[in-house]
């Protein structure tokens, strides 16, 4: 049996993760001693440890690795969550790639202009909308409420409403 700080030494994980991963139920120690409170480990929890700390470095959360190692789950299961993690660990990668390139987009201008542009051009999205225009040539100005009349006459009958825009705030 190792006292907690030999273990520690012995995984190179540090007392407080120890502790914590007992708090959590991802590895209890074998023994506690009643009296002073002492944790003790065993070489038999070694495994479980170095699967804990693999899991880990795969990225899989705390909250997910207690799940893979305590229940019994399937190979089919664990190759779906293993696959899972692959699928967005390789959206991570494109979304840090398309960052990567405006980096360097943004680069390439400040070596070319020598400074950082004034203005800067955000690319947002915005979800799908439908709209309604209407295109007529008007003598001046003022005509224009006779075009929302006619946008109001072509809605009303199609029992539609007109939804304005709000500017953010």
């Amino acid at each position: 049996m190792y006292k907690i700080g030999d273990f520690s030494k012995l995984t190179q994980v540090s007392v407080k993760t120890l502790r914590y991963y007992g708090e959590l139920g991802l590895l209890e120690p074998a023994w506690i001693d009643r009296y002073t409170g002492y944790r003790y480990y065993t070489a038999h929890q070694l495994p479980r440890l170095n699967r804990i700390l693999a899991l880990k470095d795969l990225g899989f959360t705390l909250e997910q690795i207690a799940q893979m190692l305590s229940e019994d789950l399937s190979q089919a299961e664990l190759k779906g969550m293993m696959r899972l993690k692959q699928a967005e660990l390789e959206n991570k990668i494109q979304l840090e790639q398309g960052r990567l390139k405006r980096v360097a987009r943004r680069l390439k201008q400040i070596e070319d202009q020598g400074s950082m542009p004034v203005y800067e051009v955000i690319l947002k999205a915005v979800p799908p909308l439908k709209v309604i225009g209407f295109r007529r040539t008007i003598p001046a100005y003022r005509y224009l409420p006779t075009l929302f009349e006619e946008m109001h006459t072509y809605l009303s009958a199609r029992n539609l409403s007109l939804a304005l825009g709000q500017k953010e705030r």
